[in-house]
């Protein structure tokens, strides 16, 4: 993967999470601020009912994909500190 943008971090993480037989990632909208053209969303990514990250963006969907990258990340430094594959 060459940028960021090509990775799609809520496939990865659903993906990792699957693999850890672990439910699939819930996202809730949890706050939005703006006016409409200028709007910013902010979304939490919960797991097992914890939030795991949490992301901003211009749309819903760059907000979660933010969270998802939050969230995976912290489950990789996770994992990679417990050594789980």
């Amino acid at each position: 993967v060459t940028a960021n943008r090509s990775l799609d971090y809520k496939s990865a993480l659903q993906e990792l999470l699957q693999g850890q037989k672990r439910p699939r990632p819930r996202y809730e909208v949890t706050g939005s601020q703006g006016p409409d053209h200028e709007r910013v969303f902010e979304v939490a990514v919960l797991i097992d009912d914890k939030e795991l990250g949490r992301g901003f963006g211009r749309s819903k969907r760059e907000a979660e994909h933010r969270a998802a990258q939050v969230a995976l990340a912290a489950l990789c430094d996770r994992t990679t500190s417990l050594g789980i594959d």
